[in-house]
């Protein structure tokens, strides 16, 4: 079954996934831990009875770590402090590839536990670290440029690599095609109205843009563009001749976003899930013979 991809090696491109992604999640809680107890603590800006009412009772949240440690008289104050650094330890063991698959699922269930418990006030990035976590645990993340790299160990999971690489580059289309025909079929991203509102909504505008006024086709272009780039994206990132191209352009769409609206975590995030999934090169040993199934199975190749 292995022959099918060509005996390939895609260690490498889920490593770099794994990197970026602690790396992304690392600077995001750097930068959340001064506001800890604003947006995970029972006291916050929504306090623990609504988040627990509008949270599907069956996730984990700190709540029912704090009512497990009552008995034991740690408050709740300890209990977040506790979890949200074995979170930090976690992602560092993760950056690290140490004991990497203990590491994801530490990560990925202390992560959700703090998306559910913030459930409220969580957008996208939430929910693509939860994904990106998850697959963190299944798949061999750490078989190449981590402390756990054993290199006579690399073909054993070669074929985990291969298919694991490939439901994330199908999972990313999916996403990209979602989005862009959701976006098409609201009126405000045809007439440019909805990137007009984005860079002028308080709180996420970073630079003066109320000259767009004055010149509505530029509003008008950025959306088509985002349109262009999200429903093209399934059927030019797949052919050589366009993946870099496409992926860059994708790419470059989430630095802008970064750049005007200052959602730099959500953007660095996707900026990485893009470069692993399609803009690393994979090691290929053994070339096959059938050019179709080599153009539709294979990995980018060095």
């Amino acid at each position: 079954m292995a022959s099918l991809f060509g005996d390939t090696d895609a260690t490498r491109p889920l490593a770099v996934m794994r990197i970026g992604l602690a790396a992304v999640l690392l600077a995001q809680a750097f930068a959340l831990a001064p506001h800890l107890f604003l947006f995970f603590g029972e006291h916050g800006i929504v306090q623990a009875p609504i988040a627990n009412a509008l949270a599907p009772l069956a996730l984990p949240r700190i709540t029912y770590l704090v009512q497990l440690l009552a008995p034991f008289g740690v408050g709740e104050g300890a209990a977040l402090l506790v979890c949200f650094g074995l979170y930090v330890a976690a992602l560092h063991l993760l950056l690290a590839g140490w004991n990497t698959r203990a590491a994801a699922i530490a990560a990925w269930l202390l992560h959700l536990s703090l998306k559910t418990t913030a459930n409220t006030s969580a957008y996208g990035v939430f929910e693509f670290a939860t994904i990106g976590l998850f697959y963190c645990t299944v798949l061999p993340v750490g078989a190449a440029m981590s402390m756990d790299a054993d290199p006579r160990k690399r073909e054993a999971v070669s074929f985990q690599s291969q298919l694991g690489l490939r439901v994330v580059q199908i999972h990313l289309c999916i996403v990209y095609l979602s989005s862009g025909i959701e976006k098409i079929r609201g009126e405000q991203w045809r007439n440019g109205e909805a990137i007009w509102r984005a860079v002028m909504r308080p709180g996420f505008a970073q630079f003066d843009l109320s000259w767009l006024a004055a010149y509505p086709m530029v509003a008008k272009l950025a959306c088509w563009s985002t349109l262009a780039i999200e429903l093209g994206y399934v059927f030019f990132v797949w052919p050589r001749r366009t993946r870099r191209i496409w992926a860059s352009a994708t790419i470059g769409m989430h630095a802008g976003i970064a750049a005007m609206m200052g959602l730099w975590s959500f953007s660095g995030l996707m900026i990485v899930l893009n470069a692993a999934a399609f803009l690393v090169p994979a090691k290929r040993a053994v070339p096959v013979t059938s050019e179709p199934l080599r153009e539709l199975l294979l990995l980018p190749a060095e």
